[in-house]
């Protein structure tokens, strides 16, 4: 990045390249932790997308929810999470079934393989998000963090934890 910063000097004095420091950065970490989270899942045949369901319903009660609170914990349209419950149900992990509360709705609910297997990840799961962070002492963790939610806030985005900010990586 810090090349990249430095061409852009060069070929445009006058042109303020910055933001590369922080975005391009911020790019750059998030395609390198997909791919590490995409690695550490696979033994586990899992995607990133179906861990991001599968952790989304484990800490639902009783594991189950509405497609539409689904969509929006996973930052989802409706027709994305449509494609990502078939797929988990498709695997045996979960399950569609009448909602009791209103007999019109319809819950996901994660079936005993599809609990069995979340259990299982998500350990895996955590441990390997730490080893990421581990590049970071505790100090810098916490002013990272710090800041992510101030840019987050500035842009507008929700960061409260609930549905509206998504579960990144569970």
């Amino acid at each position: 990045m810090d090349s990249l910063v430095a061409a852009w000097r060069t070929a445009r004095p006058g042109l303020d390249p910055s933001h590369l420091e922080v975005l391009g950065r911020v790019s750059r970490i998030e395609a390198q932790v997909r791919r590490r989270v995409e690695a550490w899942l696979a033994p586990h045949d899992l995607t990133w997308d179906m861990f991001d369901l599968l952790a989304t319903l484990l800490r639902a009660p009783d594991h189950a929810m509405r497609p539409g609170e689904l969509s929006r914990w996973c930052l989802l349209s409706s027709g994305a999470m449509t494609k990502r419950i078939d797929r988990l149900v498709a695997g045996g992990f979960a399950v569609r079934e009448p909602d009791p509360a209103d007999r019109r709705a319809q819950l996901v609910r994660l079936t005993a393989a599809g609990l069995a297997r979340a259990e299982a990840v998500v350990p895996v799961h955590f441990a390997q998000a730490r080893e990421v962070l581990s590049a970071l002492d505790p100090a810098e963790q916490a002013a990272f963090a710090r800041l992510a939610r101030k840019l987050l806030h500035g842009l507008g985005a929700d960061d409260s934890g609930g549905p509206e900010a998504g579960s990144a990586t569970g």
